[in-house]
């Protein structure tokens, strides 16, 4: 159950477009994981919360086995957007139990630090990092991104046209294009 297995296996894909549902079914091939549901709702406000992971087992409206997974997406998001959120999500499948949001008790430490950023880092709370730099790293394959940073840095295009060719948002793009971008992932590799 190792994200490394999943970022080489992004490395050796054919193409260069990583589409979200080869990365799902990377997902389910490499983790406890066996399922995955995705629902959309317009009862999320994107500006507050875009999407969110929940592993079964669970009972209606949405019943989920156990080791099935429901990511539930905010409606009105682009679709550059919701490829990120959808694939963020998704390396929640990677959390330590330490990590994980299970209960309601992990659950409120977690929102507590996204509402105020006074309060203590959780496992949770770094969970939700990790999960962010791991969908950055596995939406475009490295030597893609050494080649976008090249020509980044001659002028040869703009971050609107790689988020283009990439399908996300610019500023995602923009923290992908870091110079310390391979350090970060460099260091989320367990």
């Amino acid at each position: 159950m190792s994200f490394r297995q999943l970022y080489e296996n992004v490395q050796d894909h054919q193409s260069d477009r990583i589409k979200t549902s080869w990365i799902r079914d990377q997902i389910i091939a490499l983790t406890r994981i066996n399922g995955v549901k995705e629902q959309w709702t317009g009862v999320l406000n994107p500006e507050i919360i875009r999407g969110f992971y929940i592993e079964g087992p669970l009972g209606p409206p949405v019943p989920l086995d156990n080791n099935e997974v429901l990511i539930v997406l905010a409606r009105s998001l682009s679709k550059e957007m919701r490829r990120m959120v959808y694939t963020k999500e998704l390396m929640h499948a990677f959390d330590t139990d330490s990590e994980r949001a299970n209960t309601p008790e992990k659950y409120d430490t977690q929102v507590e630090k996204f509402s105020d950023p006074t309060a203590p880092m959780s496992d949770q709370f770094r969970a939700e990092q990790k999960a962010f730099w791991r969908a950055l790293a596995v939406l475009c394959k490295a030597d893609a991104r050494a080649n976008f940073r090249d020509q980044l840095s001659k002028n040869e295009t703009t971050l609107e046209i790689v988020a283009a060719q990439i399908k996300l948002p610019v500023n995602f793009v923009r923290e992908m294009m870091r110079d310390k971008f391979e350090e970060y992932i460099a260091g989320i590799m367990d």
